[in-house]
């Protein structure tokens, strides 16, 4: 199976799916703040994974379809506000809707997504007692979510040492891993999966999540940046403290000189392309990109032993080819 290109056939298909979701409306200006990401398309693989669980356990594809709308639309809504938050000017090649248009508008944008999604949940065609469990689990990952985005500001702005690893584990599984992880389990449920099978398809989901976003980090700093669609290097002018970096400092010896240049450029919002391009070296001179590859791959290994409940079928490789892909993509 040609991983990619199925990836993007089903992206194809999900873009008009969604879109189809976010017509009407009176206000023609928030309209276009609304659609400004969502039109410009995406990899997809939220959505993706509820249709192609709820599939592989139930042969219910078509059920799905509004839950995994629901959960694009909400992604894009913490797309529009991390944007606003991180002070971004860009995300996939354009420009960012608080930049477009105005900070207000991408505010109101976000929120208005946000509310769709939910009143997009409630047309699931499943039993009633499906759809209150949907509602509440995707209330919860958004709570959670909220958390995430917090713990990842509040740690720019606390003293390095005071943020360990393990804090980082759990501001990603927050902020990241948790829609995936909301995504098999409603997946699952629509598709009449057993309580087994939605247990570890949220498992797979949760361990793909976590390398996704691992990897996510790398990319941010090694990619390309019209590739990326945004500046490299953003993470460290704006003081994320990544997997990346955490070990980083922790690996190098306190009077490392350059451990104190990291630490300079960590957060400094002027610091020159030259003055993260070192601060990138750095990091790979003490082996932190190279470990942050290692636990990324970790995590997918763990994420496809998870797919040994479902029975052989196109579904389950496919699954199996995103993780390879998520863990591994160059954008």
């Amino acid at each position: 199976m040609d991983v990619m290109k199925e990836i993007t056939r089903r992206a194809k298909i999900i873009d008009g799916q969604v879109m189809s979701y976010l017509q009407g409306g009176d206000d023609k200006k928030l309209m276009m703040a609304v659609r400004h990401y969502p039109v410009a398309g995406g990899k997809r693989l939220r959505p993706m994974m509820a249709k192609v669980i709820a599939q592989a356990v139930g042969d219910a594809e078509d059920k799905a379809v509004p839950f995994a709308c629901a959960l694009e639309i909400i992604h894009n809504f913490t797309l529009v506000h991390d944007d606003v938050m991180d002070n971004d000017s860009m995300r996939r090649g354009r420009p960012a809707v608080h930049v477009l248009f105005d900070m207000p508008t991408a505010i109101i944008a976000g929120d208005a997504l946000f509310a769709r999604a939910f009143e997009i949940i409630t047309d699931s065609e499943v039993p009633p007692e499906h759809i209150n469990r949907l509602v509440k689990i995707t209330a919860h990952t958004v709570w959670l979510i909220a958390e995430g985005q917090q713990d990842d500001m509040d740690f720019e702005n606390m003293p390095v040492e005071s943020v360990s690893i393990d804090d980082y584990l759990a501001m990603i599984y927050k902020k990241t891993a948790v829609l995936f992880e909301c995504a098999a389990e409603g997946g699952a449920l629509i598709g009449g999966g057993t309580e087994e099978q939605i247990t570890r398809m949220k498992d797979y989901a949760r361990l793909m999540g976590m390398g996704f976003q691992v990897w996510d980090d790398i990319l941010a700093l090694t990619g390309d940046e019209k590739t990326l669609g945004k500046p490299v290097g953003n993470d460290i002018r704006n003081g994320k403290r990544t997997l990346i970096v955490l070990h980083a400092l922790s690996a190098m010896d306190k009077a490392d000189p350059k451990r104190a240049k990291l630490l300079k450029t960590l957060g400094n919002e002027k610091a020159s392309p030259q003055e993260i391009g070192e601060a990138i070296q750095i990091l790979h001179d003490c082996g932190s990109i190279d470990h942050a590859r290692k636990t990324a791959a970790d995590y997918a290994a763990r994420a496809k032993d998870q797919l040994e409940c479902l029975p052989p079928s196109v579904e389950r490789a496919f699954l199996s080819g995103v993780i390879d892909f998520a863990v591994g993509r160059k954008v």
